[in-house]
């Protein structure tokens, strides 16, 4: 019996956005020799370890467990758990329809769809075996590993993360509009916390309350949502506390909205009273770097580029300035460099028309007892980054 499928209000891309991306990854898939991808379950790091899967199936969100097999002929395979159904992912997405329950034995899915595919001696690529860019040992589970590397002893096993962040790295028009529409659902949160953050209010019902205008406004969950407040902050966290706010305050934070799988960021420094002037000096300086970041982030530059003009941007004064960038897309998108980059791979790649990233230098002081980043997300044009965000470019102060 044909399952009973009903079409649901979700956003989604069109057929043509699948064949692009399809055609792309295959064309990648030829030039390295891969039969086959397999894209690996991990729902680690706000969901972003899922970023393939989706990437290639349209399916996931809020955690939804599912991998990918992605043959270079042939049909593409989702493998998913019985929650939710098989008919939700049905009317969720129409870009697959072979969709298999593996009763959470995904090494198990994976290797039945390779049998099918007649790979015992071919090249399988696994995206998340290594090198993501927050998780450098790799996403895939060891046992599914494990199972795959026993039923296909003959078969040589290679590392596709690289091909899917290349295939992923430059977006298409549709990927744009939906990241200008995570955007909107970031600057939302961002404006929750200007109206709500004041003196004796918790830390934790600002942040819930930041999250709650995303879900409201159709964003996903989960979605990173970091912060900080106090006298000082040393660095953003994972969870606010229950401590109320106070006169003189700051707050920092790293806000994250999701639409369709897609991830925004904005940085916003706010504080609750007037701005000292140590960090009005320190933000002026933080803004001189992000518009030189602005101007280079065209085709013909590297991130290389951006870490030393951001560098040079705190020359002569008694401040540090680092910048911190990555794409942006369905994940923390390579390339990516913090605070610099030991790796040339990273230093070197070239920015492209149309990657999207999140740019937010950090000027500090000394040792880093204070610092302040304001960040936006951006695309880079033939003409410099193009900002996805409209709200203004200033310290709040939430008196």
């Amino acid at each position: 019996m044909a399952d009973a499928v009903e079409r649901l209000e979700v956003p989604r891309f069109s057929l043509a956005e699948r064949e692009r991306r399809w055609a792309r990854v295959r064309q990648l898939m030829d030039r390295d020799g891969l039969d086959v991808v397999v894209a690996a379950v991990n729902t680690g790091h706000w969901d972003h370890f899922q970023a393939n899967v989706r990437y290639l199936t349209g399916i996931g969100g809020n955690c939804a467990e599912a991998c990918a097999v992605f043959p270079r002929q042939g049909e593409v395979t989702a493998i998913t758990i019985g929650v939710p159904p098989r008919a939700f992912w049905l009317g969720f997405q129409d870009w697959v329809t072979d969709l298999r329950d593996c009763g959470r034995y995904f090494g198990d899915g994976i290797v039945e769809r390779l049998r099918e595919l007649g790979l015992g001696r071919g090249r399988i690529g696994i995206a998340g075996l290594a090198n993501i860019t927050r998780a450098p040992e790799g996403v895939i589970p060891y046992g599914t590993y494990m199972k795959i590397r026993a039923a296909f002893p003959d078969a040589e096993l290679v590392d596709a993360t690289f091909l899917l962040e290349e295939a992923r790295y430059v977006k298409s028009d549709e990927e744009v509009a939906v990241l200008a529409r995570a955007t909107e659902i970031t600057e939302r949160a961002i404006a929750m916390m200007a109206e709500e953050a004041r003196p004796g209010v918790p830390e934790c019902v600002v942040y819930a309350r930041m999250i709650a205008s995303m879900v409201e406004a159709g964003g996903e969950l989960p979605t990173m949502l970091l912060w900080a407040a106090g006298p000082q902050p040393s660095g953003n966290t994972t969870m606010p506390t229950q401590r109320r706010l106070q006169a003189g305050d700051i707050i920092a934070n790293e806000v994250e909205g999701r639409w369709a799988g897609y991830v925004a960021q904005g940085v916003q420094p706010a504080m609750l009273g007037p701005i000292p002037a140590d960090y009005a000096a320190m933000f002026a300086i933080q803004q001189e770097a992000l518009e030189r970041c602005y101007e280079h982030l065209r085709p013909g530059a590297t991130i290389a580029d951006l870490i030393r003009l951001s560098e040079e941007a705190a020359q002569g004064t008694p401040y540090q300035c680092r910048i911190i960038v990555h794409g942006r897309g369905l994940g923390d998108d390579m390339p990516i460099a913090i605070y610099g980059s030991a790796d040339e791979r990273m230093t070197s790649w070239p920015i492209e028309e149309n990657a999207v990233f999140v740019v937010k230098p950090v000027v500090m002081t000394d040792g880093r007892a204070k610092s302040i980043s304001w960040g936006d997300t951006v695309v880079a044009t033939a003409s410099g980054a193009r900002r996805l965000g409209q709200r203004p470019r200033e310290i709040l102060s939430l008196c």
